[in-house]
Formats: C-alpha cells, structure tokens, sequence
C-alpha cells in the first residue's frame, strides 16, 4: 500500500469516502472526504446498482478533491447484509521437535476449520481463533511457544457476499481502482466501538442505520455472532410520515427534535413544510408514535441477543451507534430502561464528520490502518494492534 489510503463506506442510505495517512509519528490525519446519497439497499439487496456504482464513483472524487490529491490505494468496508459469519472448530497436531505451539500449527489448526461447501457464493475476508484448547484446558490467549500435542480453537471465518465485490469492483474500474482489502464493517466497529477491557469479557454493539439494525457479538475481541434487523431509523420516519400525512423530509424533522420520555402531552409541535405552510401535532401523539416502533425494535434486539447467547441480563455492556436513533436525545437512556442492561453511546470524534453516521467508516479506517502500522500474523487478534486509533488526528490537512 501506498502511504495514503481511502476507505470506502457503503452504507444503506449514503457512500462516504475517506482519505487518511499516518504521519511521521504514527498519527492518522483524514485529509478529505466526499458523502454522497443513494437509494440504499432493502434485505441485502441493492435497489438501484447503476445509482450505486456512480455514486461511488463521485464520493470518491468528491474525497479527492478535498483532499487535493488522487487515491491510489482503497479498503472497501462490507455490511452485515453482504457478508457472512461461520463459527467453527479446528485441530492440529504440533510438528516442533520440541512440542512447543509454532505460528505454523496455529494457521494449520485455522485452515482445518474451513468448510468451503458451506460458503459458496462468498470469498474470505477475515479468519480470527475466538478460543483454544490444549489437551482439554481453555485458552483464551494466544498459545504460542506453549507445549501440547494437539492445538484445538474455535475460529471465527467472516465472507463476503462475490456479488458485492464483483458490482464495487466494477464501479472501482471506472477510476481505474483496484480494492486492495475488504473489511467486515461489524467486526471492525466492534473492535473499535467497544473498549478491550469489554471486548475481551463480552459486549454487545447495537448499531441502528437508516434501513436495518445490526446486533453485534463481541468476544475475546473477536466476531462471534451478528444479526441483522429489518428495522432501521428510516421506519420511525415513514411512520410519522404516515400518521401525519407530511412529507418526508418534515417526519425526518419531527424525529430528529423528539426527546425522548418527555411529559409534553399538551404541547404542540409546529414545523413548516414547503407550499403547505406550518403543520402542527400534538406532542402525545408524535411520542405515541415513535415510542411503538422504538418498543418494537427493543423487542427484536431482545430476542436476536438471545439467539446470539449474549442475552440481556445486565451482565455485559451494550453499545449505540449508528444514525438511526443514537441522534435522538434520550434514545440511550430509554434503550437502558426498557431493555435492563447498562447502554453507552460510541460517537467518533472528527472534524465535520462528529456522528454515529460516520462510525463504521472510522472503524474501518481503524483496522487497515492498525494493520498497515503492524505486521500482524494471521492467528493474531486484530484488537491487540488497534490501538493505532488512538493516535488519530482530529485535524483535516489544507
């Protein structure tokens, strides 16, 4: 890789294209970027390819010329709806003279956890050893130089849809760009979203975009489970747009100024809608609304916790990020009450782009550029090198 990179974020309701380097003391400086809209995609669909493809075309040259200069290196983030999760297990035998646990025995063990038959129609992108063990003892840590006969795991293989690759590659070709890497947007933003002390324990990560809900599970820093809900902050705007009978753009607006759990019943909200002058709503009624989608996408996240093995009892943290809700005031703190377990809002911090939107395109800056920094073997977890974000510049480059 060239020193500069561009990470591209292929979110369900917008393209960001970011453009990042570290300087001379490891620090990461974001030195442009370029956000485009597009119609996003419906259960893992895309619902317009030819808008995507020239949408990610002009986020790229968007990025390029704020950044006043032209990419040469990409890293493609990859939704939950367009990858894959295969938990399994894998065994080998030490071959050292000595009986000591080598790097080769590790990605021996790794290789001999795939199972190709059940994966067709996706390439690999990641695979991570969530746990070991040696002759019948747990390890959670990376065993190397340890004696045993046999090395066991449990591996977490993360794929990619080829469908995707094949439509980014081709857009990618009009610029005549070639993506060096793809990266599990879920993984990377559980590994940077997520603090190592609870990364390592278990944590959740809910991450509520524009179209869908991600439910991410987190353990010994390592991918174990994500599921995807088809429930997204776009519902809770349709659903004003709805009962209201206003436009989008204004139920976009009603959202965004609700508060949660505020006694206003006799308030009136009032918001002006182009040719049709000022609209106004009891405020009881816009919280009736929004509250019954809000109290049924808890349930959902409930429920795939549970299918997950992460339930929520109050043992382990859960994080909020994403733009479908984490920007509504009070969303934590509702999501805390109703759903009995500790939640914390993760926003990212940089210069015009201060937002949950932006999260899984910062996370993803985060693993490459973890890894660009560090030669990381292939057994390795990525949470032990990404501590390279914590060098991050929060300045852009004129």
């Amino acid at each position: 890789m060239s020193k500069h990179t561009a990470i591209l974020d292929i979110g369900s309701s917008k393209v960001l294209c970011i453009i990042c380097s570290p300087d001379e003391k490891g620090e990461i400086i974001v030195h442009g970027a370029g956000v485009c809209g597009y119609r996003g995609y419906r259960h893992g669909a895309f619902l317009d390819e030819r808008k995507l493809k020239n949408t990610i075309i002009e986020a790229i040259e968007k990025a390029e010329d704020d950044a006043r200069r032209h990419v040469k290196d990409i890293a493609v983030g990859v939704s939950a709806p367009f990858s894959r999760l295969v938990l399994r297990k894998g065994e080998a035998r030490v071959e050292s003279r000595k009986g000591l646990i080598t790097q080769r025995d590790i990605d021996a063990m790794i290789d001999s956890s795939f199972d190709y038959g059940s994966v067709e129609g996706y390439a690999l992108m990641h695979s991570t050893p969530v746990e070991f063990e040696l002759e019948g003892i747990p390890c959670l840590d990376m065993p190397l130089g340890m004696p045993a006969e046999y090395v066991r795991g449990l591996v977490s293989h993360v794929y990619v849809s080829v469908s995707y690759k094949r439509l980014v590659a081709d857009a990618l070709s009009k610029l005549g760009l070639v993506a060096e890497t793809y990266i599990s947007v879920p993984m990377a933003e559980g590994l940077f979203m997520i603090p190592d002390q609870y990364s390592q324990t278990g944590a959740l990560l809910i991450d509520v975009g524009y179209t869908h809900t991600d439910v991410i599970n987190i353990r010994n820093s390592v991918l174990v489970g994500v599921k995807t809900l088809e429930v997204g902050g776009m519902h809770f705007t349709n659903d004003l747009a709805y009962g209201f009978d206003i436009p989008m753009p204004a139920a976009e607006g009603l959202k965004r100024r609700y508060v949660y759990s505020l006694d206003y019943k006799d308030s009136i909200e009032s918001i002006r809608i182009p040719e049709r002058g000022v609209f106004r709503a009891e405020y009881s009624a816009i919280q009736d609304i929004i509250e019954a989608r809000t109290d049924e996408l808890i349930e959902l996240i409930a429920e795939a916790a549970e299918e997950l093995g992460a339930p929520l009892d109050g043992s382990r943290l859960t994080y909020l990020t994403g733009g479908g809700i984490a920007l509504m005031r009070g969303s934590c703190e509702y999501l805390e009450r109703r759903l009995n377990t500790p939640v914390t809002v993760n926003m990212p911090w940089m210069p015009r782009l201060s937002s949950p939107n932006y999260a899984s395109a910062f996370s993803v800056m985060n693993f490459v550029m973890s890894e660009r920094d560090i030669d990381m073997p292939q057994g390795k977890s990525a949470a032990e090198n990404r501590g390279f974000f914590n060098k991050l510049k929060g300045i852009f480059k004129e």
